[in-house]
């Protein structure tokens, strides 16, 4: 698969619709951080942040048509460290723990400021599709500093679906289908940013081409992502190059 330069083909898109957690913030870090603090709440005083980051997404796969799959990402956590705990009250001691991380921690991936305020300025309507909740996006956007200081997501973003927007989150194409809906634009006329299998699975079915930025979590999915996406790129770096005129 051979990189493009993109400016062209976006005449003939009217808008861009991101992912957020490892696409456009360097969360996924994070988030097994977190589940680190909370694997060692639950008793574990060592636990392994790949072991985590598996158990995670296993059960956001399965449970993705659950009414509350991080929930059900919880209660495993507690059966697997035989916490006393119920799957809600895990949940509640996760978000505890993540509340001050997201704040403080959560930065953004390299040079994606660039690419989103370069394609603003090509006249794109931009839009987020996320399996994270709302109260998490706002403390990206409005809370934390060390996203902040370099944009204000908030000012391009014309519209958020979040995992309370939806009754199934990624893999399916619910999120891409209810963004597009809002935007009021075919599949064709969108292009998606993305990170992950289950991300770029849920762009395909949707109808919209994925472009995929390499992501250290993803990497063991990297041949798949190459042949799935329309483009991939090893950093935003490359995707700004992308984006400049030929």
């Amino acid at each position: 698969m051979q990189q493009s330069n993109l400016a062209p083909m976006l005449q003939d898109k009217k808008a861009v619709i991101f992912d957020l957690d490892g696409t456009i913030v360097d969360s996924l870090r994070i988030w097994s951080r977190v589940d680190v603090l909370l694997a060692q709440a639950l008793g574990c005083p060592d636990p392994d942040p790949a072991l985590l980051h598996r158990l995670r997404e296993e059960a956001l796969e399965r449970f993705r048509d659950a009414p509350q799959p991080y929930t059900a990402f919880c209660g495993i956590l507690g059966e697997y460290f035989k916490s006393p705990l119920s799957a809600a009250e895990v949940h509640a001691l996760r978000y505890k723990i993540s509340r001050e991380v997201l704040k403080k921690d959560v930065e953004l991936r390299p040079g994606v400021e660039r690419v989103i305020t370069r394609l603003s300025q090509l006249g794109m309507r931009l839009a987020i599709v996320t399996t994270t909740k709302r109260a998490n996006v706002d403390i990206y956007f409005d809370v934390n500093e060390r996203i902040r200081s370099r944009i204000h997501l908030r000012d391009y973003f014309e519209t958020v679906v979040t995992v309370e927007d939806v009754a199934r989150i990624k893999p399916d194409p619910e999120g891409y289908c209810v963004a597009l809906g809002r935007l009021g634009i075919a599949p064709s006329e969108a292009l998606v940013v993305e990170d992950s299998r289950v991300g770029v699975t849920a762009a395909r079915a949707a109808g919209i081409e994925p472009l995929v930025v390499r992501e250290p979590f993803s990497e063991h999915d990297r041949p798949w992502l190459k042949a799935q996406a329309r483009d991939y790129f090893e950093d935003f770096a490359a995707l700004e190059r992308a984006l400049a005129p030929a």
